[in-house]
C-alpha cells in the first residue's frame, strides 16, 4: 500500500479504505497458517509539526494451529493504530510504503496460543502418551 507523499503534503489528509493481502513470505516462518485480507480504514495526515500521522482501524483474521489438536482455528482481530511515521519508513522521495508498518503492528495481535472452541480433551492420546487435564 503506497501513499504518494506529494499528494499528502498538498492536501494534508488522505482517507484510507483498503483491503490488503499480506504476502505469504511475511508469515511463513511464524505460527500462522494463513492470514485473510486486512481491512484498513482511517486516514493519514500531516500534523502541525509536519509529521506524517497514521490513524487507522485494522480488522482481519488469522488462521492459527490449535495448541492441542493442531487443527485450524480462525482468530479474528480488530485494533486501532495511531502512529507517527518517521523518515526511515519512506521509500524514495515521493512515496511511503505502509505495508511494513501495518504488518509490524498486526503481528502483535497474534496470540501465544489458541485452542479450538468445544474441543473435547477426552481420548487425546498417542503411542506412549495421553493428555491429562
Amino acid at each position: 500500500m503506497k501513499i504518494d507523499l506529494r499528494k499528502l503534503y498538498a492536501i494534508n489528509n488522505i482517507d484510507l479504505n483498503e483491503e490488503i493481502i499480506i504476502p505469504e513470505e511475511y508469515y511463513k516462518t511464524m505460527d500462522i497458517i494463513k492470514t485473510g485480507p486486512l481491512r484498513v480504514k482511517g486516514n493519514i495526515m500531516i500534523n502541525n509539526q509536519d509529521e506524517i500521522v497514521l490513524n487507522v482501524n485494522i480488522k482481519g483474521t488469522f488462521i492459527l494451529p490449535c495448541a492441542i489438536s493442531l487443527e485450524e482455528v480462525n482468530y479474528d482481530f480488530n485494533f486501532d493504530l495511531n502512529e507517527i511515521i518517521t523518515e526511515t519508513n519512506k521509500k524514495g522521495d515521493f512515496e511511503l510504503e505502509l505495508l511494513d508498518i501495518l504488518w509490524e503492528n498486526t503481528v502483535l495481535e497474534v496470540p501465544i496460543r489458541v485452542v479450538k472452541e468445544n474441543l473435547s480433551t477426552d481420548n487425546i492420546n498417542g503411542e506412549g502418551w495421553e493428555l491429562i487435564s
